[in-house]
């Protein structure tokens, strides 16, 4: 389990979505949708590599698998993704940028195990 959430760590999106104008709402729903991401365990003793979907709604990130896991952060209106999931006592922070239908980043796990990786996501 420990290596599961460093792996689902890899597609960490979290640009808050805040009150906002209605031009500005429809920018945060332009990433709107189930994503399928990949993560690529590079650092550390994380050495497994994961395939998990989340859902992004108004630019906020979910979590949208079977996994006991809490995904917070979003896709800003410009494509900066931040995000953290957490299992447990277990959190994976990741960033990254979003374009049209891809998006891709970097993660990482400060806490025991620490390591990181990069992710890549394809909308569903």
């Amino acid at each position: 389990m420990l290596h599961t959430i460093a792996g689902l760590t890899a597609l960490a999106f979290l640009a808050a979505a805040t009150a906002v104008t209605p031009a500005r709402a429809d920018n945060a729903r332009r990433f709107d949708g189930s994503w399928v991401v990949r993560t690529s365990a590079e650092t550390g003793s994380c050495g497994k590599n994961y395939d998990f979907k989340l859902a992004v709604k108004n630019g906020t990130v979910t979590y949208a698998g079977f996994w006991p896991v809490k995904a917070s952060g979003g896709i800003s209106k410009l494509g900066v993704v931040r995000m953290t999931l957490a299992h447990g006592q277990q959190k994976v922070t990741a960033t990254g940028l979003a374009e049209g239908d891809q998006a891709s980043g970097d993660w990482s796990s400060p806490h025991h195990p620490k390591c990181s990786g990069s992710w890549f996501a394809k909308r569903a």
